[in-house]
This record gives structure tokens, C-alpha cells and sequence, in this order.
């Protein structure tokens, strides 16, 4: 479903959020959207709560109908072995929580640190390494703002700062700025 634009006389949100609103969240709406079979296998309701399903309906539409082994489903689809678990893999998988600061820092590299800004995402990759970080706790956007900036700027090492998260781009213009 494209939204429809927005004239002059509305008073809404950006299209991208429109987008992100129609997007697919059920696994039975994707499955039917995409004529692959009810039973697919899927990771247990409860599990996928846990990270659920987001696909734009932009995204779906470039999924070959009726392929249950198209390389964009892959991606999205939230198969049973995600629960398994593997010997000498971790919930964190790139080193994110040892090296969280206050603020929402994250500063493993010389030189530049990331700001963990938010937890969302227009896509839910089933391969995210950070599916598991702690996001209530940890953003710079929950009034920790202030605390963020100033421990970039009393840190001389560090030359970048990268908005990372989730996808930043999905703050709105004021939290950006």
C-alpha cells in the first residue's frame, strides 16, 4: 500500500512515517501478502515478540511472490533457529556492551565513538547484532542528550561521532537536532 500524498490542507506526518506505520508486522499478513503457504515454518509467537516482524510494504514488494527462499525474505523472515542456541556465540555479538558508556556512548575504536540515538528501524533483519542491546537503557535521546554531548566534547581523542542505533534517520527533525 503507497500513501497517498499529502496536500496542503493536511496536518500529517512525514511520508516515510506513513510508510513505517503500513508496514507488515504480522507474519501471517506477510505470508498472505507474498502467497507463501500459512504453515511456514516460524520462530514461536512469543519469541518473535521479542524482536518483531517489520517489513515496509516497499520492501515486500521486491519479494518474488510465492519464493520462500527469496534472499529479501531470508532477511526478514523470523525462522525457528534463531532459537538455537550455538557454542562460542554471544547476544552481543560485536563487543557493544562492554564498551557502553553513560550517555549512550559506545567508544570502541580511536578516534570516534558512536551515539547510540535509537532503538528503531524501518527494516527488523533477522541477522541484527543488536537485536538483543538494551535500548530502554541505554539511548542518548532519553535525556541523555546533555550527558552524550558532554562526554564527546571532554574526550580530545575523539574525532567522530557516528549516530548509530537503529537508524537515526527515523528521529524526527528536532531530536536531530
Amino acid at each position: 500500500m503507497i500513501p497517498k500524498p499529502i496536500t496542503t490542507r493536511q496536518q500529517a506526518a512525514p511520508q516515510w512515517q506513513h510508510v513505517l506505520h503500513a508496514a507488515f508486522t504480522r507474519p501471517t499478513d506477510l505470508l498472505d501478502f507474498l502467497q507463501l503457504p500459512p504453515g511456514l515454518p516460524c520462530l514461536e509467537l512469543s519469541r518473535v515478540r521479542d524482536f518483531p516482524l517489520r517489513v515496509p510494504r516497499g520492501f515486500a514488494e521486491r519479494m518474488e511472490k510465492g519464493n520462500p527462499q527469496d534472499p529479501l525474505f531470508l532477511q526478514i523472515w523470523p525462522r525457528p533457529e534463531e532459537d538455537i542456541e550455538t557454542t562460542g556465540f554471544s547476544q552481543d555479538a560485536v563487543g557493544d556492551l562492554h564498551r557502553l558508556k553513560s550517555g549512550g556512548l559506545i567508544h570502541k575504536y580511536q578516534g570516534r565513538a558512536l551515539v547510540v540515538a535509537t532503538g528503531a528501524c524501518a527494516v527488523h533483519c533477522r541477522y541484527c547484532f543488536r537485536r538483543h542491546f538494551p535500548y530502554a537503557d541505554a539511548l542518548a535521546a532519553r535525556d541523555h542528550w546533555r550527558e552524550a554531548l558532554e562526554a564527546l566534547a571532554n574526550d580530545p581523542s575523539i574525532e567522530e561521532a557516528i549516530l548509530s542505533g537503529g537508524d537515526p534517520l527515523s528521529l524526527s527533525d528536532e531530536k536531530l537536532a
